[in-house]
């Protein structure tokens, strides 16, 4: 038995049952990195839409029904041995029957979270000392912006395969404008409003409660002022300028 299938085996049941969050006719996968808002996107969705169940939580992270799993090809950028797996997939026809199989569910939908590269990476940086992630200290972590392309290429390539399927939500325009975003979800998906009035979420788990202030802090890209000179040259080079052309992101030099 090899190292990846010692600690991921392929076969279905490996970690926990999923504690499923919501219910309804309409069962969702919600994927997103660590620090892009995700625990914020699915309270948005639950609060705002009938009849929605998320059923990949509590699964192991080597496993492709987590939320952080590592779906690109190149399993040698991961960064937590937890994450660590050999399930590749050449078309999301294939993703999507596996998850299905390891759920038990038919999947309806597939949400992934995104946040600009450059507050993603001043957040992710604080998360990696925390886990023990490799962190090069008084550098540029370049291997985590790496991370961040891979991770988005590759479910921007399943969406523009599965447009229906799969949205990627960027954390910004759901602190920029709520309602349109929970338009562009529930059109997306054809998904019945539980309220005509926004609800939006508190205190949502493992984040700050967020404040005018912490709005601020992204509308006005505040968090630039915590990026290095060094990191601001080598940052740029290193990011997929296609990727954030395609997402609507800014290159900051």
């Amino acid at each position: 038995m090899g190292y990846l299938e010692q600690f991921c085996p392929k076969q279905i049941g490996m970690g926990k049952q999923e504690k499923e969050a919501g219910t309804g006719e309409h069962t969702a996968l919600l994927y997103g990195m660590q620090r892009t808002g995700s625990n914020f996107t699915q309270q948005v969705v639950l609060r705002n839409f009938q009849n929605i169940r998320f059923c990949n939580n509590d699964f192991a992270r080597c496993l492709p029904v987590h939320k952080h799993f590592r779906l690109y090809d190149e399993k040698t950028v991961i960064p937590d041995i937890r994450y660590y797996n050999s399930f590749t997939y050449s078309k999301f026809g294939d993703f999507k029957n596996h998850v299905q199989q390891i759920t038990g569910r038919e999947i309806n939908l597939f949400l992934v979270t995104i946040k600009d590269p450059y507050s993603w990476y001043v957040s992710y940086q604080r998360h990696a000392r925390k886990n023990k992630y490799p962190y090069v200290k008084r550098s540029v972590n370049s291997h985590y912006i790496i991370d961040y392309n891979l991770y988005y290429r590759k479910w921007l390539d399943f969406s523009m395969e599965a447009p229906g399927e799969v949205l990627i939500v960027k954390y910004e325009d759901l602190i920029d404008d709520l309602e349109a975003s929970i338009q562009k979800i529930g059109s997306t998906f054809n998904l019945t409003r539980s309220s005509e009035q926004v609800q939006a979420p508190g205190k949502v788990p493992m984040s700050r409660k967020f404040t005018s202030n912490r709005a601020a802090y992204y509308k006005d890209n505040k968090y630039l002022d915590l990026i290095s000179e060094k990191e601001k040259y080598v940052i740029p080079q290193l990011l997929d300028k296609e990727l954030l052309a395609t997402m609507g992101y800014k290159i900051f030099r």
